[in-house]
């Protein structure tokens, strides 16, 4: 802070002059600045600086806008010679209400246009002209600049990430005429331009013009100077979203100010409204495909890119809540370490600890969550309230077996043990000791899948289609453990009707389990199930399609895309039925943490999970017979194999 020293009468001081506006910012600034040691000098406005800035600062002076002999000469009587300007000024304040002095008449008139950019550019080299120069604005709360992610529990659908890409260049190109900084789009159309209204004005008037589901994208200006001038949205950007039902607010990662941020995410929880936080230089393309027959794209090759990794991104951590769960997960391996991170992001848990047998990988991930490493699961017992238990599938009972016991609530992740046995095991227990037991079916939890589920009506025939790269992880469990385990417990959540017979075959290709897994279910009511899984594909895809009368409906799990094609009762002027295509609107959301919060919930309601133990335990129970009848036929096989060969010689 050697910059800011002030020399009077041998003492030394730390000051800094504050230039404040409107809104909770400056003081925000003067609170941070006081903590970091050094004095302010605070300069606001009638009728736009809170008067209570006051007590947050050395010395305080109110002045009219305009006076700007005022504002120099009170920095230079306190030895200022750095400064911050902080907060908003009412531009239209800056045409009605305005009476400028001598000298700012002056600066006004010698500029050659009055944009926001160029104003304050000017007013900036004017100070400095004096010898005060000036700071970034956030340069004691570097906390206030939006982290890069996706904020919210709900997630950007495909229309609405094409929407975001669209209004962001747009903007970025509007930003550079200065013009303003916000948009309003909706179906590559542009509905609002921030003028000098400002930003609510601007969601509210393009808000207005579509029913719902306006994008608002907010970006810093290509020439903005993020000292003084930083974009800023807040709780009540959420609040005026909500009048309007816009869906998403997309701004820029590090260039804007994010003020109340944890009352800004709780409320577009709560409206199920969409932050996006992206960087410019790493916005994606994203374009619509033309479809043929009327019929979308996306089920078949291709896809919209997503428009944000969040596996790339910094993990958001949440404040607790007062009444938060506290929370540990045992195996931070691939799947475990983003089980860690959804806890860190959810304010209902306090993340305690992450349990690993390697140390490096439990402090790696430790560090990324801000919570404590360990390498036996046994030290989180008396700690904890719930866990998630993310082992390989050979450690699942005796691990749950003993949380349990200990009246630890947990979430374990499919299968849900080795054997029904096992099963039944801690079913019994979880009843016995009143604990939530809830299994990892993460498809249930699927955007695509819960949009499509309120649309089946006594399905009869089900194809589902998995493929996976080749993965070393899961390998001690064969393909139908390991991937079809997903559709099994979907098949039978959807056809609610005992299983009359399975016929399955299989093939191990590289390893000595079966890879590649083809499944028959045939159901008492008549309804079939026909799966496919395998984990040596050369492309990742998961889909599911679905028949009942006079519907067929199709999910896309991957791509988080949805359509259902509809027969019509009125048969068309050739005399053959008459089909209506719909693509669902689908509310994307992070399966794991969908399926993390429902857990969460369950515990502290003591509410039935989604998944409970009975349905783990069926869903493992069909697994555990497709495998053996699939095994049984590999060993027929090989017998029939080996006896031609014995013949043979």
């Amino acid at each position: 802070m050697a910059d800011f020293d002030l020399k009077t009468g041998g003492a030394v001081r730390k000051r800094i002059g504050l230039i404040a506006g409107s809104g909770q910012f400056p003081l925000l600034f003067a609170h941070a600045a006081r903590q970091a040691g050094v004095e302010v000098v605070a300069l606001g406005f009638q009728g736009e600086t809170d008067p209570a800035l006051s007590k947050y600062v050395n010395e305080f002076h109110m002045l009219k806008l305009g006076q700007l002999s005022r504002m120099i000469n009170a920095f230079r009587r306190a030895g200022i010679t750095r400064a911050a300007m902080a907060g908003a000024i009412n531009k239209t304040k800056l045409y009605t209400r305005i009476r400028p002095d001598w000298r700012a008449v002056k600066f006004l008139n010698s500029l050659r246009n009055k944009k926001d950019d160029s104003l304050l550019r000017a007013f900036a080299d004017e100070l400095e002209s004096e010898g005060i120069k000036i700071e970034p604005s956030t340069m004691f709360l570097p906390s206030l600049l939006a982290p890069e992610g996706i904020l919210t529990r709900r997630k950007p659908n495909h229309r609405e990430q094409v929407d975001i890409v669209f209004g962001w260049k747009m903007a970025k190109v509007i930003g550079g005429l200065d013009i303003g900084q916000c948009l309003v789009v909706k179906n590559q159309a542009v509905l609002a331009v921030e003028g000098i209204d400002g930003t609510d004005s601007t969601i509210l008037r393009g808000g207005r013009l579509c029913r719902e589901g306006a994008i608002i994208v907010k970006v810093s200006k290509p020439i903005q100077d993020l000292r003084f001038d930083v974009p800023a949205v807040g709780y009540d950007t959420i609040e005026t979203m909500k009048r309007v039902k816009a869906r998403v607010l997309a701004v820029e990662a590090g260039k804007t100010l994010m003020f109340d941020r944890e009352k800004m995410i709780d409320a577009a929880d709560a409206a199920g409204i969409s932050i996006l936080v992206q960087r410019d230089e790493t916005l994606p393309e994203v374009h619509e495909r033309p479809s043929k027959i009327g019929l979308p794209d996306f089920m078949g090759r291709g896809s919209a890119q997503s428009i944000l990794r969040t596996d790339q991104t910094p993990v958001l951590i949440r404040q607790s809540r007062p009444d938060a769960l506290r929370v540990g997960v045992v195996g931070v391996g691939y799947l475990g370490r983003f089980h860690a991170h959804k806890y860190a992001r959810l304010p209902e848990a306090r993340l305690m600890g992450v349990v690993d047998i390697n140390a490096e990988q439990a402090a790696r991930v430790a560090a990324e969550v801000d919570a404590a490493p360990l390498t036996d699961y046994r030290e989180l017992m008396g700690k904890v309230d719930c866990v998630s238990v993310v082992t390989p599938t050979p450690n699942h009972f005796a691990i749950a077996r003993d949380f349990l016991a200990a009246g630890v609530h947990v979430l374990l992740e499919k299968p849900m043990t080795t054997t029904i046995e096992e099963a039944d095991r801690l079913i019994a227990l979880a009843e016995q000791k009143g604990c939530v037991l809830q299994v990892g079916h993460l498809e249930r939890f699927n955007s695509a899948f819960t949009a499509i589920l309120p649309r089946l009506k006594n399905p009869m025939f089900l194809e589902s289609t998995r493929l996976a790269l080749f993965n070393e992880r899961g390998l001690e469990v064969d393909v139908i453990l390991d991937l079809m385990i997903h559709d099994i417990d979907i098949a039978l959540h959807i056809v609610q009707s005992p299983l009359k017979q399975i016929r399955a075959s299989g093939v191990s290709v590289l390893t000595q389990l079966p890879d590649i897994a083809n499944v028959r279910m045939e159901f008492v009511n008549g309804a079939v199930a026909n799966l496919i899984a395998s984990r040596i594909s050369l492309k990742n895809l998961r889909k599911l399609r679905i028949f009942q009368e006079d519907c067929y409906v199709a999910a896309d799990y991957g791509r988080k895309r949805a359509y259902a094609v509809y027969r019509e009762e009125e048969a068309d002027d050739s005399g053959y039925p008459e089909m209506s295509m719909e693509e669902i609107e689908i509310d994307e959301r992070d399966a794991l943490e969908e399926e993390v919060n429902a857990f969460l919930q369950a515990v502290k309601t003591g509410g039935r999970p989604r998944v409970d133990g009975n349905d783990g335990r069926r869903a493992l129970d069909v697994a555990l017979s497709i495998s053996r009848q699939i095994d049984e036929q590999m060993r027929e096989k090989w017998e029939l194999s080996r006896n031609v060969l014995q013949g043979s010689f």
